[in-house]
């Protein structure tokens, strides 16, 4: 029997930028906890998406490409 992978959910995030003195919207997807952590960012709740962990480069980002929401290669 194949052992299911493991998921996490990632989510549009939001980010103040202090050169524009605006918000703006993330060019990828994330966990909750790398966005409050690492990029200082609001979660942009009603965006989650729950993909295989091992998608996720290593500095916790799930990117969209053309064919939809995944890894840049």
């Amino acid at each position: 029997m194949e052992q299911a992978a493991d998921t996490v959910t990632v989510y549009s995030f939001r980010v103040f930028e202090l050169d524009a003195e605006a918000y703006h919207v993330a060019s990828f997807k994330a966990p909750r906890h790398v966005i409050t952590e690492r990029f200082h960012g609001d979660v942009l709740e009603g965006t989650g998406v729950e993909v295989d962990a091992d998608e996720l480069d290593e500095q916790g980002r799930y990117r969209r490409i053309a064919t939809g929401w995944g890894a840049l290669d």
